[in-house]
């Protein structure tokens, strides 16, 4: 029974590393991807003229800080050996709310329930650091 818990462990780690490699080559990836949205910014940014339409270009920054986003939660992910705490998801999906109310298009309603979706976050991470801590 002590070889077999053994083997168990040692499956165990080799997974966990496979699990952190993984995450390592989607970071990279992501780099890869974030520099490339950075050029077509970069670009689309120099042949702006008035005439163009400005959503387009909004919608292009705001695509590049969602990769941006997502190379610092697989940073935070591989300094703490493959996991993410709940705050920094939280923290994550406030920012991500804010930049769709900033580009938002559409109605009022949709910049209401918008507020109220960054409302319940900021509420919800009251309540973890406060109760759950």
């Amino acid at each position: 029974m002590e070889k077999f818990n053994q083997t168990i462990v040692k499956f165990s780690r080799f997974l966990q590393l496979l699990t952190i490699v993984a995450i390592a080559l989607l970071g990279i990836c992501l780099v890869i991807v974030l520099f490339i949205s950075l050029f077509a910014l970069g670009n689309q940014l120099l042949t702006f003229n008035l005439t163009d339409d400005y959503f387009r270009v909004l919608d292009e920054v705001i695509v590049f800080f969602l990769f941006f986003e997502f190379a610092a939660m697989i940073i935070s992910a591989l300094k703490h050996n493959g996991h993410i705490s709940v705050n920094f998801l939280m923290s994550l999906g406030i920012t991500a709310l804010l930049r769709g109310l900033i580009a938002s298009h559409g109605s009022s309603s949709e910049i209401v329930l918008y507020a109220l979706a960054i409302l319940l976050l900021i509420i919800g991470m009251v309540i973890l650091n406060r109760f759950i801590k």
